[in-house]
């Protein structure tokens, strides 16, 4: 759609869920997840919806972070990372884990090296976003019965909350500006 929302369009059409989608870095193509094969597998499509193609066949459900080249693909944790969040300049990945025995936010370098645990509190959190600048993440928190949004320098110090209601806030996301 465009950004005032007019010009809805829909681009998938298919009985089972199709969701998290993002865009190519040059525009002309999306990729998303679909369990239209019968389970979570990602698929890329053209801009205007045109011509799906399945990337991977996965028999379960993916609970590593992963990076995909055109030759195949390679998996970056060894343990539980879910929702990478590549930084604008391409050299880390935010991504949230319960590796600790509790959702926590965490980065990487882009090759998978240096996981460092960004978030340590009895709360979960989830869904990390890099800010444009790189110097700041927006996440969700789920505390006190409750999803809120907060933000942290990317080094984990910081935290700040930026929501406080009765329903759930979730998925932060940046705008460029």
């Amino acid at each position: 759609m465009n950004a005032d929302g007019s010009n809805v369009t829909r681009l998938t059409n298919h009985p089972e869920s199709d969701r998290s989608p993002a865009w190519s870095p040059d525009g002309r193509r999306i990729a998303f997840t679909s369990d239209r094969d019968g389970n979570d597998d990602i698929y890329v499509m053209n801009a205007d919806g045109s011509n799906v193609t399945r990337l991977t066949n996965h028999p379960a459900e993916g609970r590593e972070v992963y990076v995909m080249y055109a030759d195949g693909s390679i998996r970056l944790t060894t343990a539980v990372g879910l929702s990478p969040a590549w930084s604008p300049d391409g050299r880390r990945i935010a991504f949230h884990s319960n590796r600790d025995a509790k959702w926590e936010i965490y980065v990487m370098d882009a090759d998978g090296s240096n996981v460092t645990r960004l978030t340590n509190h009895p709360a979960e959190g989830r869904f990390p976003a890099w800010s444009p600048d790189e110097r700041r993440i927006a996440f969700q928190f789920f505390r006190d019965g409750n999803f809120e949004i907060y933000v942290m320098n990317a080094d984990g110090s910081n935290m700040t909350r930026l929501t406080n209601h009765p329903g759930e806030d979730l998925w932060p996301a940046w705008t460029a500006d």
